[in-house]
């Protein structure tokens, strides 16, 4: 009666652990893959205002992101822009700082273009759901505003799907006379800026092997590659000139970061003139955002502190180039009462390394019943049933690879190298059951 008992409580044991697995896996299958979703925190964009006195940056709370101003000591902190429906990121100044304009994201993902007071009061929309805007900023007047755009139809289309790329365009303050200044359709166009003297628009193109700075002619129309892109570093980023033109800032690969399998990103400056390059941090995760103070010899960025996590969990510094001095910037914020705490935890626990806990339990559990009540060469069937599901995922990845798209089928293959993993540990959980446990 006593061993009746205990296997009808293998049993279930059994089968609670496959509804958890399928159900795990059906909830990660099925849920919202937005990590901002309950975020709360920073962005990953600022600006710094053209007196030097003001932060503007994109604020979480709870999934919902606006925009907010504060002193660049991290004082007085006011919310300045809103919305239930879309989030609000991606600010810059105008240059006389009386004018702002930022990306407004919808449901789609699709960047719409705004512009309002420096206040976050009369708000215009200037592009709509038909193009999507990667970066905006305004002209050396103030009057025209510069972006990088593409189809919105285009969006998210893996390369070969789509002509459509990203193109450079130009439009006034009204939202009228829209012109687009290049038809190359680029893959990508980003760090996007306007010269001090207001006669050129610099960006980085990526050209299949490391992002190009470039610049075009608002004089003549003139796209070329700028000298320094030479000797810049291959894997360097977040390309941003200084306001007088005597330094270009980046992020690039930490030496000592190369040979692992986890990049770190460091910020860099290299001098126009003399072509030498000052590595300015050592954080050991990664720079993102790098800005000139216009005023001082100053620079502040933000550290993905979670590197490479998402959501990304920045902080806000200010560094002195002269000096080095680093000073982290705490941002005077109300404390913020957490939200659906339920479904952040169920959130956390569902995740890759679950799953393959409760795959291998599973197959645990069967091994054990099948040697405790039936026999030793029966006990080795459900690992060898996850054998062949291995196999059967390491074909299809090469299948997906060669007939469909290779990024799913990278995908594919991290799944049947995780299998394998697992595959080998129930093998020897089998292999040590029937060499040392008795069975009944």
């Amino acid at each position: 009666m006593e061993s009746l008992k205990k296997k009808k409580l293998m049993v279930y044991t059994i089968v609670a652990t496959a509804f958890l697995l399928v159900g795990t896996i059906a909830y990660a299958i099925l849920r919202d893959d937005d990590p901002y979703k309950y975020f709360t925190g920073i962005g990953d964009q600022f600006e710094i205002s053209p007196d030097d006195k003001h932060f503007l940056f994109p604020y979480y709370v709870d999934g919902k992101e606006g925009l907010y101003k504060a002193n660049v000591d991290g004082t007085d902190v006011r919310q300045i822009t809103s919305s239930d429906k879309a989030r609000h990121h991606s600010p810059k100044y105008s240059g006389d700082g009386a004018k702002i304009l930022f990306l407004s994201k919808n449901s789609d993902g699709v960047n719409s273009l705004y512009v309002a007071n420096q206040d976050g009061s009369q708000q215009k929309q200037i592009t709509f759901n038909d193009v999507h805007v990667s970066e905006a900023v305004f002209s050396y007047t103030g009057e025209t505003l510069y972006y990088t755009g593409v189809s919105a139809s285009a969006l998210n289309k893996a390369e070969g799907e789509t002509k459509d790329g990203f193109d450079l365009y130009s439009v006034n303050l009204h939202g009228e006379n829209t012109k687009q200044l290049t038809t190359k359709d680029y893959f990508s166009m980003k760090s996007l800026s306007v010269s001090p003297d207001g006669k050129a628009i610099y960006y980085s193109l990526f050209d299949g092997d490391k992002e190009r700075f470039t610049s075009f002619s608002l004089e003549n129309n003139e796209e070329k590659e700028a000298s320094i892109s030479e000797v810049l570093p291959k894997d360097s980023y977040n390309h941003q000139l200084s306001p007088n033109e005597n330094k270009l800032a980046y992020t690039a690969v930490s030496e000592e970061s190369q040979n692992t399998s986890l990049y770190k990103y460091e910020l860099f400056t290299i001098d126009i003139d003399e072509r030498q390059p000052k590595r300015l941090t050592h954080l050991n995760s990664s720079v993102v955002s790098p800005k000139f103070f216009h005023r001082k010899n100053q620079m502040a960025f933000l550290e993905h502190t979670n590197w490479s996590g998402d959501p990304a969990e920045n902080d806000l510094y200010v560094l002195d180039i002269g000096t080095g001095d680093l000073q982290p910037v705490e941002l005077a914020l109300s404390p913020q009462v957490p939200g659906h705490w339920f479904i952040k935890g169920i959130n956390k626990l569902v995740n890759g390394l679950t799953i393959a806990v409760l795959y291998m339990v599973l197959i645990g559990l069967l091994i054990t019943y099948l040697h405790q009540y039936n026999s030793k060469r029966k006990s080795y069937v459900p690992a060898i049933a996850s054998l062949i599901l291995t196999v059967l995922v390491f074909i299809s990845t090469i299948m997906v690879v060669i007939m469909v798209d290779p990024w799913l089928g990278m995908g594919l293959g991290t799944i049947a190298i995780a299998l394998l993993g697992c595959t080998v540990i129930v093998f020897g959980y089998a292999f040590v059951l029937n060499s040392v446990v008795k069975r009944n």
